[in-house]
């Protein structure tokens, strides 16, 4: 298989579900789903253009999702906050290793 393929189907992965993300943020009707989710789907946009600092940008909106959802205190992850530390996360450590394998230089 070709290498450069899988990175360009992971990438493809990776911004599908960060669009869908974005999505389920914004149709949530508040205040900060609407921030978040507006945030999400322009990131998404041009991480399809394959910008480099998008994939940074993804990676610290996963990081500061990631370190509201470790907030016990925080109303909007009290049901499934150990299930979005754990996809914040993954979404982070995706995002820096595609900005190295797959945008542009």
């Amino acid at each position: 298989m070709n290498n450069h393929r899988f990175w360009l189907k992971a990438n493809m992965l990776y911004l599908s579900v960060l669009a869908v993300s974005g999505m389920v943020w914004l149709f949530q009707r508040h205040t900060f789903g609407v921030a978040v989710g507006l945030a999400t789907v322009l990131i998404s946009f041009f991480i399809y253009k394959k910008q480099r600092w998008a994939y940074f940008s993804a990676a610290v909106l996963c990081f500061g999702l990631l370190r509201i959802a470790m907030d016990d205190g925080y109303h909007f992850f009290q049901t499934y906050g150990s299930y979005g530390q754990l996809f914040y996360l993954i979404g982070l450590i995706t995002s820096i290793i595609l900005h190295e394998k797959v945008a542009r230089k």
